[in-house]
């Protein structure tokens, strides 16, 4: 059986919009609230310095795959450096991470949705449908998700911008005062501790090779970074000039609660209702994008024949896993102790390792006909 994601090619602006739908989600989970706690009035400047920070190491990584590994992805790196071994340990990191990050939104959303507009529907149910749409999507495929991502991110774009300005005239600039908050140490240490959100590092060393022109990463990179951390901003700055920086750092869902403050008028008021289906779209999307990283990388470690079989598994773990949890409170904790605070580990620190030891090994034993050179040989004759 051919693998068909072996075939698939994602045009620039369908990747584009993928990221930026992966990282601009984060608005409406409990990242404002993290950021809020760690620094007050400041936490606006947050996503800016990690989307910084995030956008240099985008820029580097993309160097070492395009000048020494253009046709392979994190998971075939690591068997030439480490071999099969090695590369099935890093592969696994790699999918628990993103099985975790599934089931972590999932159960967030499906709070949301509970505490909102189904009060009497079981956990269970809603949670279940969740998944089995989450599921549908990622085993389309990259290209399945990636033109998913297409279409709906205009109406994501529309949304998050709407929440904010129809929300202007509850705008209090003295709340953003004093402008460095809890202090510049506190934003910085803050901005590295919470820079997972940005996992476009990490997804660039899985996607690469998929993509339609490789050249155009640079540009898909600065494009896709560049718009979440504007978005991510705008929200921030919107949700602590309308509420103070003590009040904000309590609530988990800083999008909704603006929502709610909307009011035009008489005939456009309650407008949270509205909202709420861009939310769960962009999250089905984020969940699909995470579920099927995960098929993918645990395909590739184990030489499976395609991944599609395990998206119905992993579907049905992530969901476990998410209902574990006996309250939303335990998972909120989990989430910023653990996932929050150090997937930088995984999102940059353990590809980046993985690309510079091979990158070093190479220049150390000089040139050599490896595995890597062979199969990438291989690859260019069938491409021409």
């Amino acid at each position: 059986m051919k693998d068909q994601q072996e075939t698939a090619k994602i045009t620039a602006n369908q990747l584009t919009a993928m990221l930026i739908i992966v990282v601009a989600t984060n608005a409406f989970l409990t990242y404002p609230q993290y950021v809020s706690q760690s620094a007050y009035e400041a936490a606006w400047m947050e996503p800016i310095i990690s989307g910084v920070m995030t956008l240099v190491l985008f820029f580097l990584v993309e160097w070492v795959l395009r000048k020494f590994y253009p046709q392979l992805d994190i998971v075939e790196v690591s068997k030439e450096i480490f071999g099969r071994v090695g590369a099935a340990l890093i592969a696994i990191v790699f999918a628990a991470y993103f099985l975790c990050t599934t089931a972590v939104v999932v159960r967030e959303f499906t709070e949301n949705v509970i505490s909102t507009v189904l009060p009497s529907t079981p956990i269970l149910l809603v949670g279940a449908v969740f998944m089995a749409a989450v599921g549908y999507i990622a085993y389309a495929g990259l290209e399945g998700i990636c033109r998913t991502a297409y279409i709906f991110l205009p109406v994501l774009l529309i949304g998050l911008v709407g929440v904010c300005v129809a929300t202007m005239n509850w705008w209090h600039m003295s709340f953003l005062l004093p402008i460095w908050g809890t202090g510049v140490n506190h934003v910085l240490m803050g901005s590295c501790r919470y820079s997972a959100v940005f996992s476009n590092v990490l997804l660039l060393t899985i996607i690469y090779k998929h993509a339609h022109n490789p050249r155009q990463m640079r540009q898909i990179g600065t494009v896709s970074i560049t718009v979440s951390t504007l978005l991510l901003t705008f929200l921030i700055v919107t949700y602590h000039m309308v509420f103070p920086a003590v009040e904000s750092e309590q609530v988990s869902f800083a999008l909704y609660r603006l929502a709610r403050l909307i009011y035009l008028g008489p005939f456009f008021q309650r407008m949270e209702s509205v909202f709420i289906f861009l939310w769960v779209t962009s999250a089905t999307v984020k969940m699909a994008v995470t579920l099927w990283c995960s098929a993918y990388l645990l395909g590739k470690a184990f030489g499976w024949p395609t991944y599609r079989p395990a998206i119905p598994i992993l579907s049905l773990l992530s969901w476990s896993i998410a209902m574990w949890a006996d309250n939303w409170v335990q998972v909120v904790n989990v989430d910023g102790r653990y996932l929050m605070s150090w997937g930088w580990l995984i999102v940059f620190a353990l590809p980046i390792a993985v690309l510079f030891i091979g990158t070093l090994a190479r220049g150390l034993r000089g040139p050599h006909d490896g595995p890597g050179d062979r199969r990438r040989r291989r690859r260019r004759v069938r491409h021409a």
